[in-house]
């Protein structure tokens, strides 16, 4: 039987809904990989970012990164070239929404 772990307080998870304008999904995806190469960078990142695209819209994507903790977010969101980069990125975009999520429950196989 699996088991219900308890979550990690400190740590946050980002999650970014991304839509395309028509025909600009190409570029957004390059444009998306050079914002996570800043964010798997950054001190506090848990190093990896990925992008996911919705197999029912192939203008809808999805990117989850974590964080070591909310003040490593802060300031990744604070640094001017996170703020030009996602600039560059909406001009791609017809919607975007982020949320900043800490864990409250996981549930593993022992």
């Amino acid at each position: 039987m699996a088991r219900l772990e308890s979550r990690t307080p400190s740590k946050v998870y980002t999650v970014y809904s991304w839509t395309t304008k028509d025909g600009h999904d190409r570029d957004f995806v390059a444009a998306w990989q050079e914002l996570a190469r800043l964010v798997v960078n950054q001190a506090g990142s848990t190093k990896s970012t990925r992008l996911f695209r919705d197999v029912l819209d192939e203008r809808h994507f999805l990117s989850v990164d974590a964080w070591n903790d909310q003040n490593a977010l802060t300031a990744l969101r604070e640094e001017p070239e996170f703020g030009l980069k996602l600039a560059e990125l909406r001009k791609l975009l017809d919607n975007f929404s982020s949320w900043s999520l800490k864990l409250e429950a996981e549930e593993k196989a022992q």
